[in-house]
């Protein structure tokens, strides 16, 4: 633990930025997912797809065409066969876009040439610059190598870090279908041979109220988890009666307004069905009216014109019929006439990618993300006042989700989610929707979510689509939002009335002291308290060791979340190293160079010998002890 002095405080206790305890190659790959090429949703139906995070998994989810669509199980020991045996014909180095992170990849075998290679290397993946290609090298090794990710057939081979754990670095590979994981060194001891057939993921138990992994398990299940509970155990929102009913359905209305505008530029109108604990949604849409901007669009009869850089715009006006729906992992996309009558049906696998969870807006789970508890406020909903719960949710893009639950229970017991603010998240506007005439869903009501089984039945035809029969959003494009965080208005809190579950003790108000505490992706505990009387943060990360290892805690000064800063420069950085029998700890404090973060063996050696007692410009005092196995 340490403290810094209150210029430094701000990052800290208003951001909700936790600290990250390091491991020795922390630095490398932290979010290798969003290397895959992107989910394909068809350009008919993906502006129908309000859908808090939707940006991740449409632009950053399993992979695109038929390899996107190949799921298989994983051949463990043959992958790593076929990596052994392979030619490397050189590498590619880029940083990546949202991490700020160097990743590194392979080309193997044959078919590569010149030209091929440095097309992709030109183009590593979504909003990435141009990476540095090395023919015929090899990537560096990482120092805390798990395994690689084999992609097309294991002609790019990606080299993954440790993240937290064997199991969740295997997850950021896996996220994309098609992909293989070939894990090495201690994860390949602890890895099956084989998975079972059909299975992208690591072997587990009962997934019931399992997360997605990485920052979609910040609002959305596994896909292959059998549902979601009003109890599941551990949770934050277990059992708290501001969830989201798990079976329900509502009428909707959707109005998007532009940055820096309070017009509205675009409505549409529908109905959603939810049955979280079958892991379901479905979703229709017969209204439309206004000029849609966004990214990925269907095709336009009446397009407007735009700016330079700005997202496509379409005026639609008229009425629509429209049906999504979505069961774990499948999604269904289905075209009807104005009598009802189905004229098309396509689907397409999701992987990991599941239906929001009811309890989403309520906690941090999952990974770049924090929430921040409101408390209530009266709004004006349907025209009439109306008492509300309210909780800001902020996505991995730095904008924020507010969710407006109803405070008093209806006649049947029941709180309903009234209003939510969505931001566009880079690639179309905000908008504001609300719900109304609720009602619970009976048992008999499960039908109305296999309607295409239902027409397929009947003789019908419903296709699998590839990257061919649709489109995901390009890259270059970046809406502004209104609703971006604001530093000194955010800290995060976690509240969720649940009866269970305890919040973080010492949670106060700006005035005095004030903590908060996270759980990060590799189990490690890290709080931040706000000392008013001495002006400072204190900073406190646990973290479980199977060896008495050193540890180290590094800042970031952009909201950026990036252990290697896109600018470069140096870090400050708080290291504890352990004693040769690993039993007393020594603090010292200095700056990461940027040497170092790319891993210079001149660099490394040396690390240390830069390293000094507290203080130091930013910290004041630093301590680290060994407890029980705990470091």
């Amino acid at each position: 633990s340490f403290q810094r002095p209150r210029c430094c405080a701000r990052s800290w206790l208003l951001r909700g930025a936790m600290p990250r305890l390091l491991s020795a190659t922390a630095l490398a790959v932290a979010a290798f997912y969003v290397d895959a090429a992107g989910v394909q949703i068809p350009s008919s139906i993906l502006a129908e797809l309000r859908c808090p995070f939707a940006k991740v998994w449409v632009e950053h989810g399993p992979e695109r065409a038929a390899e996107m669509l190949g799921v298989a199980g994983h051949d463990a020991a043959g992958a790593a066969r076929r990596l052994a045996e392979s030619t490397v014909f050189g590498s590619c180095t880029y940083k990546h876009p949202f991490s700020g992170q160097s990743v590194c990849f392979e080309f193997r075998g044959t078919s590569w040439t010149t030209d091929t290679a440095k097309a992709k290397c030109d183009a590593p993946m979504a909003s990435a610059q141009p990476g540095d290609m090395a023919a015929g090298s090899s990537c560096t090794t990482l120092a805390t190598l798990a395994g690689w990710c084999s992609e097309s057939g294991g002609t790019i081979m990606t080299q993954m870090a440790l993240q937290g754990s064997c199991s969740a670095t295997q997850g950021f590979c896996t996220m994309s279908p098609a992909n293989e994981w070939v894990p090495v060194g201690k994860c390949a001891e602890s890895s099956p041979t084989s998975a079972p057939s059909g299975s992208n993921l690591p072997p587990a138990g009962d997934r019931y109220c399992k997360l997605a992994p990485g920052p979609i398990g910040a609002a959305h299940m596994l896909a292959q988890s059998p549902g979601y509970s009003f109890n599941c155990e551990g949770t934050p929102g277990q059992q708290s009666p501001y969830m989201w009913p798990l079976r329900w359905t509502g009428l909707v209305e959707s109005k998007s307004l532009s940055y820096t505008s309070d017009e509205v530029q675009y409505e549409s109108r529908g109905r959603v069905w939810y049955m979280s604990d079958k892991n379901y949604k479905r979703l229709d849409t017969w209204y439309q009216k206004g000029v849609q901007r966004a990214v990925g669009q269907s095709p336009c009869k009446d397009p407007v014109d735009t700016e330079e850089g700005q997202p496509f715009a379409c005026r639609r006006d008229g009425p629509i019929n429209h049906t999504v729906l979505h069961r774990g992992e499948k999604m269904v996309f289905i075209d009807r006439d104005q009598d009802g009558k189905i004229t098309n049906c396509t689907w397409l696998s999701l992987g990991v990618i599941g239906n929001i969870r009811p309890d989403w807006f309520m906690d941090s789970l999952g990974a770049s993300t924090s929430v921040q508890y409101l408390g209530d406020s009266h709004v004006y909903y349907m025209g009439e006042p109306r008492l509300v719960k309210q909780w800001r949710k902020k996505d991995f893009a730095n904008q924020y989700f507010t969710m407006s639950m109803q405070k008093h229970p209806d006649k049947n017991g029941m709180r309903w989610p009234l209003i939510l603010n969505v931001p566009g998240e880079g690639f179309g506007d905000d908008f504001l929707q609300h719900w109304w005439d609720h009602r619970l869903l009976e048992d008999s009501e499960e039908s109305e979510f296999f309607l295409d089984e239902q027409y397929i039945a009947s003789g019908g035809t419903c296709t699998k689509i590839g990257g061919s029969e649709s489109s995901g959003p390009p890259s270059g494009v970046h809406v502004p939002s209104n609703l971006e965080i604001e530093e000194v208005s955010w800290r995060e809190i976690v509240y969720t009335e649940s009866p269970i579950w305890q919040e973080p003790a010492g949670t106060g108000g700006p005035g005095g002291d004030a903590a908060g505490s996270t759980t990060l992706p590799g189990g490690e505990v890290a709080s931040a308290c706000w000392d008013a009387a001495e002006s400072s943060v204190k900073i406190s990360v646990r973290a479980t060791m199977k060896s008495r290892v050193w540890t180290a805690l590094a800042f970031r000064e952009t909201d950026l979340c990036a252990m290697t800063p896109p600018g470069g420069g140096s870090t400050l950085l708080v290291y504890g190293k352990p004693d040769p029998e690993g039993q007393h700890y020594t603090a010292m404090v200095g700056m990461l160079k940027p040497e170092v973060k790319s891993f210079s063996p001149e660099a490394v050696k040396g690390f240390t010998s830069g390293l000094q007692a507290p203080p130091l410009e930013g910290v004041s005092d630093v301590t680290a002890e060994h407890v029980g196995g705990d470091h």
